[in-house]
């Protein structure tokens, strides 16, 4: 039965990540190579100026210590966490994902994909697709549920959606990167993510045979209260700083960057949403609301 469900697991993974390339490929070409997507991308990048001087300088200050140096740093912590859980195949999985979603990315933007000049667009002009920095973002929020205890699986959740959409949405506030950037990024870290979750999978399916199935704990209405408050707090902000304080004059301005803010973060709580359930359940007769044995010891 085990056999069956790791197979069914590792399927699913599969399949998202699968999927993920799919729309990787899908916004590249609508967003970066149609006039519409351009057209689009650039209203949504030249209607951020409606954020004050001072919110850009906060973003500029978030984007600005994301580094080599703190990717390996914040990278190595996520990593000696599955090896302090003595979890060497989780370890090598999230330490791969990680590396190799900003990789993809860094070759993806400045080798393979290009930008075509399709009109005077407003924006970078050369391909800035997909973003590095919401790579980051992502591939560390991931990479922190991957390998949390599942004591803390929700807590690391909360974190993973704050910083995933805050990173989103402040490359896109400081002007370093267009909405689609962003998107193509976080489906680039998921692709990854799963790829490594299915292999995680097979990899443990004798440690899970020899270990207990631990009740999945409650969960927790605070907690998920919490987050709920944090992605709206964000959204609102936003908004807030969209509208200005000289009042709803402003809003037929903004509404492009607000809405595409909003697409934002709701693509970035979809990737951290999945990518749990994936980590947390297995198909069966109950559906998605059974956990497996692997995921608990994930």
């Amino acid at each position: 039965m085990l056999d069956d469900d790791v197979r069914q697991r590792t399927a699913r993974l599969a399949v998202v990540s699968a999927i993920s390339v799919a729309i990787v490929a899908l916004v590249y070409v609508v967003a970066v190579r149609t006039h519409i997507g351009q057209r689009v991308d650039a209203v949504a990048f030249d209607r951020r100026s409606a954020v004050t001087a001072a919110t850009t300088r906060r973003t500029d200050r978030l984007l600005g210590t994301v580094s080599v140096a703190s990717l390996l740093g914040f990278g190595g912590a996520i990593v000696l966490i599955a090896l302090a859980r003595r979890r060497i195949s989780l370890a090598i999985a999230a330490g791969a994902a990680m590396a190799g979603s900003v990789l993809t990315t860094e070759v993806l933007k400045l080798r393979l994909l290009h930008r075509p000049d399709l009109g005077s667009f407003g924006g970078v002009a050369h391909n800035t697709f997909p973003s590095g920095h919401a790579t980051i973002g992502m591939a560390l929020s991931l990479g922190a549920v991957t390998v949390a205890p599942v004591s803390l699986r929700r807590v690391a959740l909360l974190i993973a959606a704050l910083t995933s959409t805050a990173f989103g949405t402040a490359v896109l506030s400081s002007g370093w990167h267009r909405p689609s950037d962003t998107i193509g990024a976080y489906f680039v870290t998921l692709a990854w993510f799963a790829a490594a979750s299915a292999a995680v999978a097979n990899a443990d399916q004798r440690e899970a045979q020899r270990l207990a199935a631990a009740p999945d704990p409650r969960p927790s209405p605070a907690l998920m209260v919490g987050a709920a408050a944090g992605v709206f707090g964000i959204l609102m902000f936003v908004l807030y700083k969209s509208i200005g304080t000289s009042g709803l004059r402003t809003v037929v301005f903004a509404a492009p960057y607000v809405l595409a803010c909003i697409g934002i973060d709701l693509a970035g709580l979809a990737v951290v949403g999945t990518f749990y359930v994936l980590q947390r359940t297995r198909p069966g007769r109950s559906g998605f609301g059974r956990v497996s044995v692997i995921s608990r010891n994930l």
